[in-house]
């Protein structure tokens, strides 16, 4: 069997991080947001509530203003954020944590460099509550998109779909001798089609979930239409886009809650993933531990906590071969070795072979020898940090334009359900019964709402064109014009 899948994008889709304070030597201790910080935001908060819409503060990251919410949280007394990222702040906790950054989607995306966006949070976050900070991982989610999956019908999903149980109460009781469950916890349709397969609690420690990503954003999220964008971006051997723009992108998420990522362990390696700088190396491995090791793992039988597989005889369904569909997505991750990397490579094993001629005649040799890589438990070597999607250079751009699109289509939408109504209140307004021999004309409506927007503004005392100029620095417009 043969695959036509083809990967049109991977990476981190969202990260959450808790924010702990540290002394001089980075060792966590329990102290609480300072005075002066708390009063700012307790401040803030006041008047957002006040006025009963969100405030701008002075915190300002990837070029925006943070802004306060009305409400907090659960555990949290202030919630700031903006188009990038999430933060959640308390005044301290038994647990010492100062509160919560959690990284948009789309910043993400637009970064695309994991270790980037985590430096430039962590560079922000200490501006907020000084340089004594770390990062710890709190939830991630790991995306992967692909063009090709066909998952079949209601029966071949529950069919050909394995999941490893978990021995807790997240999980079904039903468990055969083989440790696997069958199927997904539900399947989600649309018109009789398969839209959603959802696998573990979304509460679990470990889940994943696999949606059609088209349908999703032609429904749910319009505003997410610049994946398109990165689809389309990735090119085949002969440069032409994988993706035709139509067919349905298939997305798997893989979801690591906090103490999955505690227990994470390799043997002998490490175990545990407590600061988010260790994420990115580590990411291949929680994509093989969810996913599976391509070939299998070190016992050559089929690993993961997802399958998707091919049934047998085999009354022992972990042994069940895997799909070469899922076999492509489980190399999602794995690392790409470039020309560069491949002619650096090269150079340093026929440098190897010199110096091992040189020391074979007992020769002294000042060529650097190439160093050991790193083996893990099963003789495999570390596996590189992974290669980032290629994507568009003004994706930022591209991600602004799609948003404004989808935007302006609201706003027109929304101005026109208001137009239409004016007009069909207008005449009882005004005193009159409309007649039916007289047809609505909307350059006379507009002309109606003209006046009486210039009236309302001159009652309240407010300058149009300083109105629009406030507008445009609230949403970045001006910004984003001169990029």
């Amino acid at each position: 069997m043969t695959s036509s899948v083809k990967i049109v994008g991977f990476g981190v889709d969202t990260l959450v991080m808790n924010i702990y304070p540290t002394d001089s030597a980075g060792v966590v201790v329990k102290r609480r947001v300072s005075s002066e910080l708390q009063e700012e935001l307790t401040l803030l908060k006041e008047r957002a509530q006040v006025e009963e819409e969100d405030i701008a503060s002075r915190f300002v990251f990837d070029g925006g203003n943070l802004f306060m919410r009305t409400k907090g949280s659960e555990g949290f007394n202030w919630i700031l954020h903006n188009n990038s990222l999430t933060l959640a702040v308390n005044r301290g906790s038994k647990m010492a944590m100062l509160g919560q950054v959690r990284l948009s989607s789309e910043y993400l995306w637009t970064v695309s460099n994991l270790d980037k966006a985590i430096s430039d949070v962590h560079l922000f976050l200490m501006d907020v509550f000084g340089d004594a900070i770390m990062l710890q991982p709190s939830n991630i989610d790991l995306a992967v998109d692909v063009v090709g999956l066909n998952v079949g019908t209601v029966q071949d999903v529950k069919e050909h779909f394995i999941t490893r149980a978990q021995l807790d109460d997240q999980m079904p009781v039903d468990i055969l001798e083989d440790g696997m469950l069958d199927g997904p916890d539900r399947i989600k349709r649309r018109w009789a089609k398969i839209t959603g397969l959802p696998f573990g609690a979304r509460t679990g420690q470990v889940s994943a979930l696999l949606y059609d990503k088209t349908h999703e954003i032609k429904y749910k999220s319009p505003k997410k239409a610049w994946f398109h964008d990165i689809w389309l971006s990735v090119k085949d051997e002969n440069g032409s886009p994988v993706w035709d723009g139509k067919t349905a992108v298939w997305r798997i998420e893989m979801r690591f809650k906090r103490r999955a990522l505690h227990e994470f362990k390799i043997e002998k390696e490490f175990h545990g993933i407590e600061n988010a700088y260790d994420l990115k190396e580590r990411l291949p491995l929680l994509w093989s531990y969810a996913a599976g090791h391509v070939g299998g793992g070190s016992d050559d039988l089929p690993d993961g906590w997802l399958r998707y597989v091919v049934p047998t005889d085999d009354t022992n369904r972990s042994r069940w071969p895997v799909h070469p569909d899922w076999q492509v997505i489980q190399e999602a991750f794995q690392p790409v070795e470039t020309d560069e990397e491949r002619e650096v490579k090269e150079q340093e094993e026929l440098l190897q072979q010199v110096d091992e001629a040189l020391a074979a005649s007992s020769m002294e040799t000042t060529f650097t020898r190439k160093k050991p890589a790193r083996r893990l438990v099963d003789g495999s070597a570390t596996p590189a940090a992974p290669v980032a999607p290629i994507l568009p250079l003004n994706l930022r751009q591209m991600v602004r334009k799609r948003h404004y699109a989808v935007n302006m289509r609201q706003m027109v939408a929304q101005v026109a359900g208001c137009v239409i109504t004016t007009e069909a209140w207008r005449p009882f307004a005004d005193g009159l019964l409309p007649r039916g021999d007289i047809e609505s004309d909307l350059s006379v409506t507009f002309h109606y709402l003209c006046n009486q927007v210039m009236d309302y503004l001159e009652e309240k005392e407010r300058d149009f064109s300083k109105s629009v100029h406030k507008k445009r620095v609230v949403y970045k417009l001006e910004q984003a014009a001169g990029a």
